[in-house]
């Protein structure tokens, strides 16, 4: 069966297929627009969508250089056809499913969640022999509350900063994060401020037809009244005299993240998978094999090993237990 390998990228040797490399290589396949996953590569492939966020983030020389494959659409390469899969990260996300010449079917998840998120396609889990996933949530301890609860949550924050007096602002990463806070916020009443970085990336999803609250730039000098989101790498340039706090992050499971992080509070909204539903995803896909990485992939690997499973971590850590 088909054996992936972890080079700073997956690759898979018997098809020379790179995913994710961080590296520049020659041909990838790229799964979404996040920087760790994005190399200046001489040729990729990736859904339009995230071809179009790359231009934003990363130029347009790089952007021209994409292949576009939409979902469901079929790329033939050597020995073996390629399908895109929407994750439900972020806006184009992709798992991307391979099948070789010879009947075998793999699938490389990137980062995905399987709840439905506002500002993201829904995730579609295909059946695989090989399955290769992310386990940034992989303990039982990391379990999230429902979407409402964590909704509730965002909106008490905002209510009590602003009966504070003070400015509510939320510390979401630009792509994907912001604009799915930017949802759970259009029904309030205050003006909504956002860093330039999601302003432009707003524009694309506006363009995929996800429709967005009206935002005004950030402007640190006149933010009263109004709910400001911005990415946490702004934080140290933020006047905290007349504000409150809050990161946005699945991080926010464990009770020690508002500390670590810095700020007010911390509201547990990820677009990762949480440790439930990387289980409910494997029952999903039903492989014969599983390669787990990033995250708590040694632990999660153990545990489906415990259930019955072939699984092991793709950086080699659980190998260990074969010494025992």
């Amino acid at each position: 069966m088909l054996k992936p390998i972890d080079r700073g990228g997956l690759l898979l040797p018997d098809l020379g297929l790179w995913f994710d490399p961080r590296k520049r290589r020659p041909f990838a396949i790229v799964s979404h627009a996040h920087g760790d996953h994005v190399g200046r590569h001489e040729c990729y492939i990736a859904t339009p969508e995230t071809i179009a966020l790359i231009r934003v983030r990363m130029g347009d020389a790089l952007a021209q250089r994409g292949v576009a494959l939409a979902y469901g659409e079929v790329y033939e390469g050597k020995g073996y056809s390629l399908k895109l899969y929407p994750a439900g990260h972020v806006l184009g996300s992709a798992m991307a499913y391979v099948e070789t010449d010879g009947g075998e079917t793999f699938l490389y998840t990137g980062d995905f969640k399987t709840r439905k998120g506002l500002a993201a396609e829904a995730i579609e889990i295909p059946q695989a022999d090989t399955l290769v996933m992310e386990t940034t949530f992989g303990r039982p301890s990391y379990v999230f509350p429902s979407f409402d609860k964590t909704c509730e949550q965002l909106h008490a924050f905002c209510d009590e900063a602003e009966a504070m007096g003070k400015t509510p602002v939320l510390l979401a990463y630009s792509l994907g994060k912001a604009q799915e806070v930017l949802k759970i916020l259009e029904s309030r009443s205050q003006s909504i401020m956002v860093h330039r970085t999601i302003g432009e990336l707003n524009q694309v999803y506006a363009h995929f037809g996800v429709e967005l609250p009206k935002t005004r730039p950030l402007d640190f000098l006149n933010m009263e009244g109004s709910v400001v989101v911005m990415p946490p790498s702004m934080l140290k340039k933020l006047p905290r005299k007349d504000c409150v706090v809050a990161m946005v992050s699945g991080w926010g499971a464990d009770g020690s993240a508002r500390f670590r992080f810095g700020v007010d509070d911390v509201i547990p909204l990820s677009d990762h998978a949480d440790y439930p539903d990387l289980l409910k995803f494997v029952e999903a896909v039903k492989p014969k094999q599983v390669y787990t990485t990033h995250g708590y992939d040694a632990d999660f690997a153990a545990d489906l090993r415990r259930q019955g499973l072939e699984a092991w971590s793709l950086n080699g850590k659980d190998q260990l237990e074969l010494m025992l």
